[in-house]
Protein backbone atom coordinates (compact mmCIF):
# COMPACT_ATOMS: atom_id res chain seq x y z
CA UNK A 1 0.00 0.00 0.00
CA UNK A 2 1.24 3.56 -0.95
CA UNK A 3 2.37 5.41 2.41
CA UNK A 4 1.47 8.91 3.30
CA UNK A 5 4.67 11.29 2.97
CA UNK A 6 5.21 14.35 5.33
CA UNK A 7 6.44 17.14 2.89
CA UNK A 8 8.31 20.42 4.09
CA UNK A 9 7.24 23.50 3.06
CA UNK A 10 10.11 24.47 1.01
CA UNK A 11 9.58 20.95 -0.66
CA UNK A 12 6.02 20.85 -1.63
CA UNK A 13 5.79 20.60 -6.15
CA UNK A 14 2.75 23.73 -5.56
CA UNK A 15 2.13 23.08 -9.47
CA UNK A 16 1.54 19.53 -8.81
CA UNK A 17 -0.54 20.34 -5.49
CA UNK A 18 -2.69 22.74 -6.66
CA UNK A 19 -3.40 20.29 -9.65
CA UNK A 20 -4.78 18.12 -6.94
CA UNK A 21 -6.49 20.63 -5.50
CA UNK A 22 -8.25 21.62 -9.26
CA UNK A 23 -9.39 17.95 -9.95
CA UNK A 24 -10.12 17.18 -6.39
CA UNK A 25 -13.58 15.71 -5.85
CA UNK A 26 -14.01 17.74 -2.72
CA UNK A 27 -12.06 20.63 -4.17
CA UNK A 28 -12.33 24.31 -2.22
CA UNK A 29 -10.43 27.42 -2.58
CA UNK A 30 -9.07 26.91 0.89
CA UNK A 31 -6.57 24.40 -0.21
CA UNK A 32 -5.01 26.34 -3.09
CA UNK A 33 -1.30 26.66 -2.36
CA UNK A 34 -1.26 30.58 -2.53
CA UNK A 35 -4.51 30.43 -0.62
CA UNK A 36 -2.90 28.97 2.85
CA UNK A 37 0.93 30.72 1.75
CA UNK A 38 -1.49 34.21 2.76
CA UNK A 39 -3.69 33.00 5.79
CA UNK A 40 -0.75 30.83 7.39
CA UNK A 41 2.71 31.74 8.42
CA UNK A 42 4.03 27.69 8.18
CA UNK A 43 2.16 24.91 6.05
CA UNK A 44 4.00 21.64 5.40
CA UNK A 45 2.08 18.65 4.12
CA UNK A 46 0.76 15.03 4.35
CA UNK A 47 0.93 13.66 0.47
CA UNK A 48 -0.37 10.32 -0.75
CA UNK A 49 1.64 8.92 -3.46
CA UNK A 50 2.14 11.06 -6.63
CA UNK A 51 0.00 14.27 -5.12
CA UNK A 52 -2.89 11.74 -5.40
CA UNK A 53 -3.90 12.86 -1.88
CA UNK A 54 -2.98 16.27 0.11
CA UNK A 55 -3.32 17.42 3.70
CA UNK A 56 -1.90 21.04 4.15
CA UNK A 57 -1.15 20.83 7.93
CA UNK A 58 -0.36 24.42 8.54
CA UNK A 59 1.46 25.11 12.11
CA UNK A 60 3.03 27.72 14.57
CA UNK A 61 5.83 27.32 16.85
CA UNK A 62 5.42 27.26 20.98
CA UNK A 63 9.02 26.92 22.32
CA UNK A 64 10.39 23.79 20.90
CA UNK A 65 7.08 22.02 20.12
CA UNK A 66 4.69 22.72 17.02
CA UNK A 67 0.78 22.96 17.45
CA UNK A 68 -1.60 22.71 14.47
CA UNK A 69 -3.86 25.00 14.52
CA UNK A 70 -6.93 26.11 12.27
CA UNK A 71 -6.00 29.65 10.50
CA UNK A 72 -8.76 32.33 10.06
CA UNK A 73 -10.91 33.17 6.88
CA UNK A 74 -10.47 29.48 5.88
CA UNK A 75 -13.73 27.75 6.70
CA UNK A 76 -12.76 23.81 5.41
CA UNK A 77 -9.46 22.29 4.62
CA UNK A 78 -8.13 18.23 5.33
CA UNK A 79 -7.88 15.94 2.98
CA UNK A 80 -8.58 16.42 -0.78
CA UNK A 81 -7.97 14.11 -3.64
CA UNK A 82 -9.84 13.09 -6.80
CA UNK A 83 -10.20 9.56 -5.83
CA UNK A 84 -12.92 9.40 -3.43
CA UNK A 85 -12.18 5.99 -2.78
CA UNK A 86 -8.81 7.57 -0.91
CA UNK A 87 -10.94 10.09 0.90
CA UNK A 88 -12.98 7.39 1.82
CA UNK A 89 -10.41 4.89 2.23
CA UNK A 90 -10.53 4.22 6.70
CA UNK A 91 -6.84 2.70 6.62
CA UNK A 92 -5.44 5.92 4.35
CA UNK A 93 -7.82 8.81 6.94
CA UNK A 94 -5.96 6.82 10.21
CA UNK A 95 -2.98 6.96 8.97
CA UNK A 96 -3.34 10.50 9.15
CA UNK A 97 -5.13 10.90 12.65
CA UNK A 98 -2.21 8.80 13.80
CA UNK A 99 0.75 10.35 11.99
CA UNK A 100 -0.62 13.98 13.42
CA UNK A 101 -1.54 12.13 17.13
CA UNK A 102 2.11 10.78 17.54
CA UNK A 103 3.67 13.83 15.91
CA UNK A 104 2.05 16.84 17.64
CA UNK A 105 1.24 17.61 21.18
CA UNK A 106 -2.06 19.42 19.88
CA UNK A 107 -4.11 19.85 16.33
CA UNK A 108 -7.12 21.95 15.50
CA UNK A 109 -8.54 21.52 12.44
CA UNK A 110 -11.94 21.67 10.01
CA UNK A 111 -12.77 18.46 7.35
CA UNK A 112 -15.19 19.35 5.00
CA UNK A 113 -18.16 17.00 4.60
CA UNK A 114 -17.16 14.40 1.86
CA UNK A 115 -14.72 12.55 4.57
CA UNK A 116 -17.18 12.77 7.68
CA UNK A 117 -17.99 9.22 7.78
CA UNK A 118 -14.60 8.23 7.65
CA UNK A 119 -13.09 10.49 10.13
CA UNK A 120 -15.82 9.70 12.64
CA UNK A 121 -15.24 6.14 12.48
CA UNK A 122 -11.12 6.90 13.11
CA UNK A 123 -11.67 9.49 15.46
CA UNK A 124 -13.59 6.29 17.82
CA UNK A 125 -10.17 4.85 17.93
CA UNK A 126 -8.71 7.78 19.81
CA UNK A 127 -9.79 8.92 23.17
CA UNK A 128 -8.03 12.29 22.98
CA UNK A 129 -9.38 13.58 19.72
CA UNK A 130 -12.59 15.07 19.98
CA UNK A 131 -15.32 15.73 16.88
CA UNK A 132 -17.57 18.80 16.75
CA UNK A 133 -20.12 19.38 14.00
CA UNK A 134 -20.40 22.69 12.86
CA UNK A 135 -22.90 24.42 10.67
CA UNK A 136 -22.48 25.36 7.08
CA UNK A 137 -25.27 27.08 5.06
CA UNK A 138 -25.40 27.11 1.05
CA UNK A 139 -27.90 28.24 -1.67
CA UNK A 140 -28.31 26.93 -5.14
CA UNK A 141 -28.41 29.56 -7.80
CA UNK A 142 -29.13 27.41 -10.41
CA UNK A 143 -32.96 28.15 -10.47
CA UNK A 144 -34.33 31.35 -11.80
CA UNK A 145 -34.64 34.49 -9.35
CA UNK A 146 -38.16 34.68 -9.12
CA UNK A 147 -38.10 30.68 -8.13
CA UNK A 148 -35.01 31.49 -5.18
CA UNK A 149 -37.07 34.26 -3.41
CA UNK A 150 -40.22 32.61 -3.65
CA UNK A 151 -38.14 30.37 -0.99
CA UNK A 152 -37.34 33.28 1.21
CA UNK A 153 -39.05 33.12 4.68
CA UNK A 154 -41.83 35.70 5.71
CA UNK A 155 -39.49 38.14 7.53
CA UNK A 156 -36.63 38.72 4.99
CA UNK A 157 -39.92 39.08 2.46
CA UNK A 158 -40.93 41.94 4.84
CA UNK A 159 -37.63 43.18 5.07
CA UNK A 160 -36.72 43.37 1.05
CA UNK A 161 -40.65 44.59 1.13
CA UNK A 162 -39.61 47.85 3.13
CA UNK A 163 -36.80 48.84 1.07
CA UNK A 164 -38.28 49.52 -1.83
CA UNK A 165 -38.68 52.88 -0.38
CA UNK A 166 -35.54 53.53 -0.55
CA UNK A 167 -33.40 54.53 -4.03
CA UNK A 168 -30.17 51.89 -2.84
CA UNK A 169 -27.43 51.80 -5.66
CA UNK A 170 -25.20 48.22 -6.31
CA UNK A 171 -22.25 48.15 -7.78
CA UNK A 172 -18.57 46.63 -7.21
CA UNK A 173 -16.39 48.54 -5.11
CA UNK A 174 -12.76 48.72 -6.35
CA UNK A 175 -10.72 50.29 -3.25
CA UNK A 176 -9.44 47.26 -1.17
CA UNK A 177 -7.98 49.85 1.71
CA UNK A 178 -11.81 50.96 2.18
CA UNK A 179 -13.38 48.46 2.10
CA UNK A 180 -11.17 47.23 5.17
CA UNK A 181 -11.58 50.48 6.63
CA UNK A 182 -15.14 50.62 7.21
CA UNK A 183 -14.82 46.80 8.21
CA UNK A 184 -12.75 47.61 10.76
CA UNK A 185 -15.61 50.53 11.89
CA UNK A 186 -18.46 48.37 11.62
CA UNK A 187 -16.89 44.79 12.20
CA UNK A 188 -13.97 45.35 13.92
CA UNK A 189 -14.81 46.10 17.81
CA UNK A 190 -16.59 42.22 17.93
CA UNK A 191 -14.45 40.51 15.48
CA UNK A 192 -11.17 40.39 18.25
CA UNK A 193 -9.36 40.69 14.77
CA UNK A 194 -5.15 41.67 15.63
CA UNK A 195 -3.53 43.81 13.20
CA UNK A 196 -1.91 40.41 11.03
CA UNK A 197 -5.41 39.70 10.82
CA UNK A 198 -5.99 42.51 8.82
CA UNK A 199 -3.20 42.66 6.87
CA UNK A 200 -4.02 38.84 5.90
CA UNK A 201 -7.41 40.20 5.15
CA UNK A 202 -6.34 42.99 2.66
CA UNK A 203 -3.57 40.30 1.15
CA UNK A 204 -6.29 37.73 0.29
CA UNK A 205 -8.81 40.29 -0.72
CA UNK A 206 -5.97 41.75 -3.54
CA UNK A 207 -4.70 38.13 -4.34
CA UNK A 208 -8.03 37.00 -5.05
CA UNK A 209 -9.28 39.97 -7.25
CA UNK A 210 -5.83 39.69 -9.00
CA UNK A 211 -6.35 36.20 -9.90
CA UNK A 212 -9.89 36.81 -10.93
CA UNK A 213 -11.31 34.63 -7.96
CA UNK A 214 -12.92 37.39 -6.12
CA UNK A 215 -15.30 40.97 -5.87
CA UNK A 216 -16.43 43.23 -3.78
CA UNK A 217 -19.43 44.75 -3.48
CA UNK A 218 -21.06 47.87 -2.01
CA UNK A 219 -24.71 49.12 -1.12
CA UNK A 220 -25.25 52.75 -1.75
CA UNK A 221 -27.37 55.15 -0.81
CA UNK A 222 -28.67 58.01 -2.85
CA UNK A 223 -26.00 60.21 -1.30
CA UNK A 224 -23.23 57.57 -2.87
CA UNK A 225 -22.50 56.52 0.86
CA UNK A 226 -21.51 53.08 1.48
CA UNK A 227 -24.14 51.37 3.84
CA UNK A 228 -23.12 47.79 3.09
CA UNK A 229 -19.98 45.77 1.78
CA UNK A 230 -19.44 42.25 0.75
CA UNK A 231 -16.26 40.33 -0.26
CA UNK A 232 -16.98 37.04 -2.33
CA UNK A 233 -14.39 34.70 -3.03
CA UNK A 234 -15.26 33.07 -5.89
CA UNK A 235 -14.03 29.31 -7.26
CA UNK A 236 -15.20 25.95 -8.46
CA UNK A 237 -18.52 27.17 -8.91
CA UNK A 238 -19.18 28.31 -5.40
CA UNK A 239 -19.38 31.55 -4.16
CA UNK A 240 -18.17 31.75 -0.61
CA UNK A 241 -20.07 35.01 1.83
CA UNK A 242 -16.21 35.58 3.25
CA UNK A 243 -16.33 38.99 4.52
CA UNK A 244 -19.19 41.59 4.94
CA UNK A 245 -20.22 44.67 7.26
CA UNK A 246 -23.41 47.11 7.54
CA UNK A 247 -24.21 50.41 8.74
CA UNK A 248 -27.03 49.73 10.62
CA UNK A 249 -29.04 53.18 10.16
CA UNK A 250 -32.34 53.19 8.73
CA UNK A 251 -35.28 50.49 10.15
CA UNK A 252 -34.35 47.58 7.93
CA UNK A 253 -31.42 44.76 7.48
CA UNK A 254 -28.95 46.50 5.23
CA UNK A 255 -27.14 43.21 4.83
CA UNK A 256 -30.26 41.55 3.12
CA UNK A 257 -30.68 43.52 0.84
CA UNK A 258 -26.96 43.41 -0.69
CA UNK A 259 -27.13 39.80 -0.55
CA UNK A 260 -30.66 39.58 -2.53
CA UNK A 261 -29.12 42.10 -5.06
CA UNK A 262 -26.37 39.73 -5.26
CA UNK A 263 -28.59 36.47 -5.99
CA UNK A 264 -30.80 38.41 -8.55
CA UNK A 265 -27.50 39.18 -10.39
CA UNK A 266 -25.92 35.46 -10.30
CA UNK A 267 -28.94 33.05 -10.04
CA UNK A 268 -29.75 31.39 -13.16
CA UNK A 269 -25.98 29.96 -12.70
CA UNK A 270 -24.61 26.76 -11.84
CA UNK A 271 -23.26 28.01 -8.61
CA UNK A 272 -23.20 28.18 -4.82
CA UNK A 273 -23.70 30.74 -2.48
CA UNK A 274 -22.00 29.47 0.34
CA UNK A 275 -22.69 31.56 3.84
CA UNK A 276 -19.80 29.89 5.93
CA UNK A 277 -22.13 29.16 8.70
CA UNK A 278 -23.18 29.76 11.30
CA UNK A 279 -23.80 27.90 14.37
CA UNK A 280 -25.08 31.43 16.25
CA UNK A 281 -29.01 31.27 16.15
CA UNK A 282 -29.49 34.61 15.19
CA UNK A 283 -27.17 34.26 11.97
CA UNK A 284 -28.33 30.91 11.00
CA UNK A 285 -31.85 32.24 11.10
CA UNK A 286 -30.38 34.94 9.28
CA UNK A 287 -28.70 32.89 6.39
CA UNK A 288 -31.83 30.41 6.14
CA UNK A 289 -34.29 33.21 5.49
CA UNK A 290 -33.03 32.97 1.85
CA UNK A 291 -33.81 29.61 1.53
CA UNK A 292 -30.68 27.90 2.55
CA UNK A 293 -29.42 24.24 3.70
CA UNK A 294 -27.21 23.02 5.94
CA UNK A 295 -24.20 21.61 4.17
CA UNK A 296 -21.70 20.51 7.56
CA UNK A 297 -18.90 20.07 8.22
CA UNK A 298 -16.89 18.56 11.44
CA UNK A 299 -14.03 20.23 13.46
CA UNK A 300 -11.45 17.78 14.76
CA UNK A 301 -9.77 18.96 17.72
CA UNK A 302 -6.75 17.03 20.27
Amino acid sequence: MTKINLIKSDKIDKSKWDACIQRSVNRKVYGYSWYLDVVSDNWDALVYGDYELVFPIVFKKILIFKKIYHPFFCQQLGPFSSNLSLLNDPHVVSEILIYLYQSYRKFDFSINHHCVIPIKNSINQHAHINCIERVNLELDLRDDYRKICSNYNQNTKRNLKKSRDYNFGFKELCDVAQFISLYKKHVGYKSNLKSTHYHNMYALIDTCINKQKGFLYALYDQNNNILAGAFFVSCFERDILLFHFSNQKININIMSVLIDKYISMHSSRNKILDFEGSSIPSIKRFYKGFGAVERNYIHIIK
